[in-house]
């Protein structure tokens, strides 16, 4: 089951699983201070119109979320998946796919997702769902500073 929540207590515990999984892919000299600032971002989600979080359940436990907003890299205008997580466990059984397809098909429009270099299993995955969802009518770019590529796709 995909919901839309409006305030942030319910994505928290497995936000602080994301960040913790995520640390490893950034220079972090202090993961507190850097968790704290990811939360006083995420605080936002829960006042602004155009940002969005999806979170994915089974029976009543989350098991992954999606943050949709504004925030480009490489387009003008349009969406973008902010960050996106799935459960360990619960990967590879299609449960992501269905996030991302459910957060794409809610806007029409440009869409955009962002991946450092050093995320490899995420690059596959999204390389692998956005093919798939636009039938390969895609682009895969790099954009200085930012340490990665950008899957840039539109959806009618």
């Amino acid at each position: 089951m995909i919901i839309q929540i409006e305030a942030i207590e319910e994505i928290l515990p497995i936000f602080r699983e994301y960040l913790g999984c995520m640390s490893q892919f950034y220079k972090i000299y202090n993961f507190d201070s850097w968790c704290n600032a990811a939360l006083k971002n995420l605080q936002k989600y829960s006042a602004a119109d155009y940002r969005m979080i999806y979170l994915l359940k089974e029976s009543e436990s989350v098991i992954g979320f999606a943050q949709v907003d504004k925030h480009l890299r490489f387009n003008n205008d349009g969406f973008s998946i902010a960050e996106f997580y799935i459960q360990k466990e619960h990967g590879r059984n299609g449960c992501g796919r269905k996030l991302a397809e459910y957060a794409f098909a809610k806007f029409p429009g440009n869409w955009e997702v962002a991946v450092t270099f050093k995320n490899t299993c995420a690059l596959a995955f999204w390389e692998q769902v956005i093919s798939s969802y636009t039938s390969g009518k895609f682009k895969k770019k790099k954009c200085p500073p930012f340490n990665g590529y950008g899957f840039l796709f539109n959806k009618e």
